[in-house]
């Protein structure tokens, strides 16, 4: 597939600031622009939504993750998880057949 370079004008201030968010978010403007591209011919719409300041955001829920570990909270080892999910399970189907 071949490569197109697309020229834009915005304002520099807007790019900025675009630009500055968008690195908070990990990403680039080059590559946002292409996700967005890619979104719109899958979704034949203009579904692309990415908040740095919802609760409901995944970075929101991993930058709370990061503070928590910097301030010590170790959490739970995923090993352990999963054995009290089989536990619980197990006895949910135990109760199931009798």
């Amino acid at each position: 597939m071949a490569s197109v370079t697309i020229s834009l004008r915005t304002d520099s201030d807007l790019k900025k600031q675009a630009e500055e968010i968008l690195n908070q978010l990990g990403l680039t403007l080059n590559g946002t622009i292409n996700m967005l591209l890619h979104q719109i011919v899958r979704e034949q719409s203009v579904p692309l939504s990415m908040s740095i300041s919802s609760q409901n955001s995944l970075y929101s829920d991993l930058l709370l993750a990061e503070d928590e570990r910097k301030n010590g909270f170790k959490g739970i080892r995923a090993d352990k998880i999963l054995e009290e999910m089989d536990k619980i399970i197990a006895e949910a189907e135990f109760k199931h057949e009798v």
